[in-house]
């Protein structure tokens, strides 16, 4: 059976209208805009070009660079945690947690 929203016809109107307005103000806005509004500044004329190593650092070197920085942090995030595995389980409630104890089972198998 479907369920009927419990909400009077005019509240669920008046909340149409409110989120319309949201939706349609920022695109109002945006068709409101001039040509005039898109003049280019005082001084931006005499720009000059930017040369092929510049858009390469640009659009290269600082995602990279970024990159690098993100690896680096887990990394080394990871290095500083102690691992999130069980450890070894000799018997039912018995672990095996230091390396020396680890070695010797690993050498009598």
């Amino acid at each position: 059976m479907l369920s009927r929203s419990r909400t009077a016809p005019s509240r669920v109107a008046a909340r149409s209208v409110v989120a319309g307005a949201l939706v349609a103000s920022p695109l109002l806005a945006v068709a409101a805009a001039t040509p005039a509004a898109a003049d280019v500044p005082v001084g931006w004329e005499d720009g000059e070009s930017m040369s092929t190593l510049d858009v390469l650092l640009v659009f290269v070197g600082i995602p990279v660079a970024i990159c690098l920085v993100l690896a680096l942090f887990g990394f080394i995030l990871a290095r500083r945690t102690t691992p999130s595995y069980l450890p070894y389980v000799v018997a039912p409630g018995v672990a095996v947690t230091s390396s020396t104890e680890r070695k010797t089972l690993e050498a009598h198998h």
